[in-house]
């Protein structure tokens, strides 16, 4: 049995939550242990019927080598949170829904999250603690770093290499083989027909 804490008490925790269950209906042996959270109304009592389990460091002294799901969407704040579970002894747990479609040799990094009816396609390789979310479709030969978040219908084209930290919105799409640089955003609805620089947003107009 894998006993599992979920780091952040909010939307994002829900659905990990629902997927977890979901995984553990498909016949995986898994326990969720409680929540973990920052803000000062989340240090105990309940979340969706979960125990609140306090801060990261309070929950890894009472549950020594539990592991985590970071369910938190901030890309940035989820690299720092990530950071400091890890420095507390807490093991990264991966969520992959069991609608997911995954290409036979595909990669998945640690602590990473595939959502309902997501497709990975051949010799694609997802980081460690990306989001990959619902009714999203990764191509062929397609590179996620750590820490990138695909939104919902989001559609990612073959040959594309997505940088650390990269976000990309609902219903983004790319054309084949460009890349997206660390830390860039491609807003919801935009479709990137050319490479994008690292640090930069790039939204569609109305």
């Amino acid at each position: 049995m894998k006993k599992i804490i979920i780091i952040g008490a909010s939307g994002f925790g829900k659905e990990a939550t629902w997927i977890l269950e979901r995984m553990s209906q498909s016949g995986q042996a898994l326990s969720l242990l409680g929540f973990c959270d920052d803000a000062p109304d989340k240090q105990e009592g309940l979340f969706v019927g979960v125990p609140l389990l306090g801060t990261v460091e309070a929950a890894a002294a009472r549950l020594p080598g539990a592991r985590f799901f970071c369910a938190i969407g901030n890309n940035r704040i989820r690299q720092a949170v990530v950071a400091r579970a890890m420095a507390v002894g807490l093991l990264p747990f991966t969520l992959v829904d069991p609608t997911a479609i995954l290409a036979p040799g595909t990669k998945i990094g640690d602590g990473s999250y595939l959502g309902i009816n997501s497709i990975v396609s051949v010799n694609s390789t997802i980081g460690n603690h990306v989001i990959v979310n619902n009714q999203t479709c990764i191509g062929h030969d397609v590179t996620l770093a750590d820490f990138v978040q695909v939104c919902p219908g989001a559609r990612i084209s073959g040959g594309c290499e997505i940088g650390e930290g990269a976000l990309l919105g609902t219903n983004a799409a790319t054309i084949p083989c460009i890349q997206i640089g660390a830390w860039s955003t491609l807003g919801a609805g935009t479709t990137a027909f050319t490479s994008i620089p690292p640090h930069t947003t790039h939204v569609r107009l109305k």
